[in-house]
């Protein structure tokens, strides 16, 4: 037997006994039901929204809250310059999941915001604000209240 055919017959068989091992760690992880790892709950668990303005003029902001396709809280703010701002009360799951906020100024289009916008974080807090230039904006925070424990520096701009 030359060189290279032994070459070929170790390399062979560090194959097969590599495929061998790994389907019985696979057959042993599927027996668990769970693939060897705990599940974790999926999504984003949305916190408080609180609605504010900036602005010197009064306006009207609509925020809508939808769970799985489905409306969960829909709100009206009546805001003037001397408002300081309104926390929604939660009537949203409290878990995590699949969800999206809506937000319309004085009855214009709607501007939209998911977890995807924040690259899907455990936890979201929202702020709908009314800029100075009665602009809206939609600004999250993942600490404080029910996402407590975040990093503070993470609070960002949904809007570009």
């Amino acid at each position: 037997m030359s060189d290279i055919t032994r070459r070929r017959v170790l390399a062979a068989s560090g194959v097969v006994a590599t495929g061998a091992v790994a389907g019985c760690l696979g057959d042993s992880a599927e027996a668990d039901g769970d693939g060897g790892q705990e599940e974790s709950p999926s999504g984003t668990v949305l916190g408080n929204i609180t609605v504010e303005s900036l602005s010197e003029q009064s306006h009207t902001v609509d925020v809508i809250v939808e769970f799985d396709g489905e409306i969960e809280d829909w709100s009206t703010h009546e805001l003037g310059p001397e408002d300081g701002g309104d926390e929604l009360e939660r009537n949203w799951p409290t878990t995590a999941g699949s969800f999206r906020v809506r937000a319309r100024l004085d009855t214009e289009r709607l501007t939209e915001v998911t977890p995807a916008t924040w690259n899907d974080p455990d936890c979201l807090n929202l702020l709908v604000l009314v800029d100075r230039a009665d602009e809206l904006r939609i600004l999250s925070d993942p600490t404080g209240g029910p996402c407590e424990g975040g990093d503070e520096s993470s609070v960002d701009d949904g809007e570009s």
